[in-house]
C-alpha cells in the first residue's frame, strides 16, 4: 500500500444498538443494495464486516459492527467480535487507524435508559477519551418521525441525548459531534466527509491489547462488562435460592402445580446463570484458541474450505515447504501464543508420515485454532468469510 494512496485511505466503525440503523446507514453511503436490512429489532449485522466505496479521491471503508445489545448474542461475545478487528487491524501492517466512529442512536428507540446507558458506557471505554475527537453521534428515524407527524418528539428526544448527563452530554464536552442522519445519500456523504480531514487515532482498547499487551479483561471495555457479568450472577444466585425456599414450601403443602411452575423457573435460571459463567470464561480467556467464537460455523467452513483447496489445486501450486516458508514469514503478524502453535503445528506435521496433503492438512489443522482472520495475516485469505471478508485487501501489498 503506498503512502499515496493510505493517505486517501479513510476508515471508519459504525457502531450502535440493535436497531439503530447501521446497516441502513451503510448500505445508503455506499449505494450496495446487496447489504442486508433489519426490518426488526433483531440483530442483522452478526459479524465485524468492512465494506469499501470510493467517493471523490478517497477511498472509505465503512466498517459494520454487531449492536451492543445483539438479539442473539452476549455483550461479551460482541466486544470479542469488535476488539479483534480493532486488534488485528492495528497490530498488524500497515496498523491501520480508524478516521472516525460513526454511533448511531435511533429516536424510536423508546429503551433509552437502563441498556443503553450501560452499552453507552462501554462505547465510551472502548474509545477513550481523546479519540472522542474523531466520533459523530447521529440520530437516526427523522424520515419515519416525518411521516408520522412526530418531528416535534423526535427534536425533544435529540435535546435529551444532547443535555442528558448519562447519555450524549459528557461526549460532546470532550470534542464528539452531534448530527443527524437524515435517511439520504447526501447526508450519509455529508457526515463522512466531515470525518475525512482528522488525524487517524488509535482507541483506548487497541492501545490496551496492542500497546500495553492486556487480556480483553483487563480493558476499560472489558471491566464495564465484567461488572454486569457479576451483578447477573450474584442476581441469578439469589432468584436461584428463593426459587428452592419456595420449592420446599411447595412440597411440604404437596401442591403439584406450583411444584411444576418452580422447577421450570428453576430450569431458566441455572440456564441464565451458566450462560452468564459461559460469559464471564470467554472474558477472561486469554484468548489463545479464539475458534471458540462462531463454533457452530466452524464445521460448515471447514467442509467449504476444503472444497476451495481442492478446486484450486493448492496443495500442486504450493507444496509444503512452501507453505512452511510462508508461514514463518509471516509469522510475526500474529500474536506470540499463537507463533508457539504455528511452530508446534510445524513440527508435528514434519514427523508425520503421509506423503501427500501435508501442507493442506497443516493449514486446516491451523484453522481452527488460529482463526480466519489470523490465517490471512499469515497469506492464506482463502480461509476469509464472514465476519472479515475483506480484510485480506486491507493488507495485499504488505
Amino acid at each position: 500500500m503506498s503512502g499515496s494512496s493510505l493517505h486517501n485511505q479513510v476508515f471508519i466503525a459504525v457502531m450502535g444498538v440493535t436497531g439503530s440503523g447501521k446497516s441502513t446507514f451503510i448500505r445508503t453511503a455506499t449505494g450496495d443494495e446487496t447489504i442486508p436490512i433489519g426490518m426488526s429489532m433483531k440483530s442483522c449485522t452478526a459479524d465485524v464486516v468492512p465494506y469499501k466505496f470510493k467517493h471523490g479521491e478517497y477511498e472509505v471503508t465503512l466498517i459494520d459492527t454487531p449492536g451492543f445489545n445483539d438479539t442473539y448474542r452476549s455483550e461479551t461475545e460482541v466486544l470479542r467480535d469488535i476488539a479483534d478487528w480493532l486488534e488485528y487491524t492495528y497490530r498488524s501492517p500497515p496498523h491501520i487507524k480508524l478516521t472516525g466512529i460513526i454511533y448511531l442512536q435511533a429516536l424510536t428507540d423508546r429503551k433509552m435508559y437502563g441498556s443503553s446507558v450501560r452499552n453507552l458506557k462501554m462505547f465510551r471505554d472502548l474509545c477513550g477519551e481523546k479519540p472522542l475527537e474523531n466520533v459523530l453521534l447521529a440520530t437516526t428515524g427523522w424520515g419515519v418521525a416525518e411521516k408520522a407527524g412526530q418531528m416535534s418528539q423526535a427534536t425533544k428526544k435529540e435535546e435529551e441525548l444532547r443535555r442528558d448527563p448519562d447519555f450524549w452530554k459528557p461526549m460532546i464536552r470532550r470534542g464528539a459531534t452531534m448530527c443527524r442522519f437524515e435517511d439520504s445519500r447526501d447526508s450519509a456523504l455529508k457526515m463522512i466527509m466531515s470525518l475525512v480531514g482528522k488525524r487517524p487515532t488509535v482507541l483506548q482498547i487497541q492501545e490496551e491489547l496492542v500497546d500495553e499487551g492486556k487480556n480483553l479483561s483487563e480493558t476499560a471495555a472489558g471491566t464495564t462488562v465484567n461488572e454486569e457479568l457479576k451483578r447477573l450472577q450474584e442476581k441469578y444466585q439469589q432468584e436461584l435460592e428463593k426459587v428452592q425456599e419456595e420449592m420446599q414450601e411447595a412440597l411440604a403443602a404437596r401442591d403439584e402445580e406450583m411444584q411444576d411452575i418452580l422447577r421450570e423457573s428453576q430450569r431458566r435460571l441455572e440456564r441464565l446463570r451458566e450462560e452468564n459463567r459461559q460469559a464471564q470464561d470467554m472474558l477472561h480467556y486469554e484468548r489463545r484458541n479464539e475458534v471458540r467464537r462462531m463454533q457452530n460455523d466452524m464445521d460448515s467452513m471447514r467442509r467449504e474450505m476444503e472444497r476451495k483447496m481442492e478446486a484450486q489445486r493448492l496443495e500442486d501450486e504450493m507444496k509444503f515447504e512452501g507453505i512452511v516458508a510462508q508461514l514463518r514469514r509471516h509469522q510475526h503478524k500474529v500474536r506470540p501464543e499463537q507463533q508457539r502453535v504455528i511452530d508446534e503445528s510445524i513440527r508435528k506435521a514434519e514427523k508425520s508420515s503421509s506423503k501427500t496433503g501435508k501442507g493442506v492438512k497443516l493449514l486446516l489443522n491451523l484453522l481452527p485454532i488460529l482463526g480466519s482472520v489470523a490465517m490471512s495475516l499469515l497469506g492464506f485469505p482463502i480461509f476469509l468469510g464472514n465476519p472479515f471478508e475483506s480484510i485480506s485487501s486491507l493488507f495485499e501489498d504488505n
